[in-house]
């Protein structure tokens, strides 16, 4: 018999279903229909020429062909799996590439990337920046950490966090003269625009923001305008004017009061962070370790308290 033709499926149902005895249980194992195991079983006898099992009222018994093959593929499996773990535990060292979105690395990852190498001093992680989709037959990449709806073929895409954007300022604004008291204020400060999300037709705006509000007598034409969010936030850090801020990863700068947020209106952002690598690299310690070390950090409540007035409506 040449080996190529083995029928690798219907052999590891077989090995399932004689494990358990039963149809029913290979199938829960294997996450497939009873049928789909009758099915491959039914292959390896045609295969093999013999019989395996014996269909009795209370369940499966094997017959003596039956009892050799399991016997023998208990072998296999055994050394397959001892295996695969001297692989995966060979794996556990070495290096991890990421490409990342710009502003998810700048504001979250690399000021906790220390974390991880304390957690997991053998993996050398080389990060690179960028918001265009990633070929992982093509790249050189592990994974990838994008903003999108999570709908990307061929791959596993983690979700890490929802987004939602808020009128943000450096505390000085709420002072002097011009202090910010309502919406209708931000019309004596200048507006920090971002433009990372133009791509995205329904990504809020300053415009949908002052509408949301009901809020008619602002202009949101004009002002700064940056191409990353995390440019624009430290624009209203250093008080150049009020940036429609990203809240989840603003959340250090609001706790540390280096950013207020104003008024109680966040609008999602509509787009989400995830994590994304290829279904074949879901086993791999390394692509394991991120994923696990990521989801823990994120579990970490985050309280934002909002600063300033509520908003009130002109409608």
């Amino acid at each position: 018999m040449n080996r190529k033709n083995y029928p690798l499926n219907a052999l590891r149902a077989f090995e399932a279903a004689a494990r358990h005895l039963s149809f029913v249980a290979a199938a829960e194992e294997l996450s497939v229909t009873p049928a789909a195991i009758s099915h491959q079983i039914k292959k390896l006898e045609d295969f093999l020429g013999v019989p395996l099992f014996r269909r009795r009222t209370r369940g499966l018994v094997l017959v003596e062909a039956g009892q050799l093959l399991a016997k023998e593929l208990n072998v296999v499996f055994v050394s397959l799996d001892r295996a695969m773990e001297h692989v995966m535990e060979a794996d556990k060292g070495g290096s991890l590439a990421l490409t990342v979105a710009p502003t998810f690395a700048a504001m979250w990852l690399i000021p906790r990337l220390q974390k991880f190498y304390a957690q997991h001093p053998a993996i050398d992680v080389r990060i690179s920046t960028s918001l265009g989709l990633v070929d992982f037959q093509r790249d050189d990449f592990d994974a990838a950490i994008r903003l999108g709806h999570g709908q990307w073929p061929g791959v596993k895409a983690i979700k890490l966090f929802d987004e939602s954007v808020i009128p943000m300022c450096s505390p000085s604004l709420l002072e002097g003269p011009n202090a910010i008291r309502t919406p209708s204020d931000l019309r004596k400060h200048v507006l920090l625009h971002n433009h990372s999300m133009d791509f995205d037709p329904n990504a809020p705006t300053w415009q949908t923001w002052l509408d949301a509000s009901g809020t008619s007598d602002v202009d949101a034409s004009h002002g700064m305008h940056f191409s990353l969010p995390d440019h624009g936030l430290q624009a209203a850090i250093d008080g150049a004017g009020v940036v429609l801020g990203w809240r989840f990863l603003s959340a250090k700068d609001v706790q540390a009061g280096r950013v207020v947020e104003l008024f109680d209106l966040a609008i999602p952002l509509g787009s989400t962070f995830y994590l994304v690598y290829p279904e074949a690299h879901s086993r791999r310690p390394n692509i394991a370790a991120l994923r696990d070390w990521m989801l823990r950090e994120l579990k970490v409540p985050s309280v934002v308290p909002t600063l300033g007035p509520p908003p009130q409506s002109s409608a």
